[in-house]
C-alpha cells in the first residue's frame, strides 16, 4: 500500500533529523500526508499557490 502524497511549498530550508532528507526553500516536493502535517505544524512548509506550481513545472 502506498501513502498518498501532497505537494508542499518549502518556506525555509531544513533537514529532517529522522530521515536525513534535505529540503530547499522555494521548492515544491511531494510529501506524505503525515510529513506535510508535521512540517506545516513546525512552520516549515505550506500548500503551494497555483503560480508556484506553474513556475516549478515551467523550469
Amino acid at each position: 500500500m502506498t501513502d498518498k502524497t501532497k505537494k508542499a511549498f518549502v518556506i525555509s530550508s531544513f533537514r529532517d533529523a529522522g530521515t536525513e532528507r534535505r529540503f530547499e526553500a522555494g521548492t515544491t516536493p511531494d510529501l506524505t500526508e503525515g510529513e506535510f502535517i508535521n512540517y506545516k505544524a513546525a512552520g516549515l512548509v505550506r500548500a503551494p499557490t497555483a503560480d508556484e506550481l506553474k513556475a516549478k513545472s515551467a523550469s
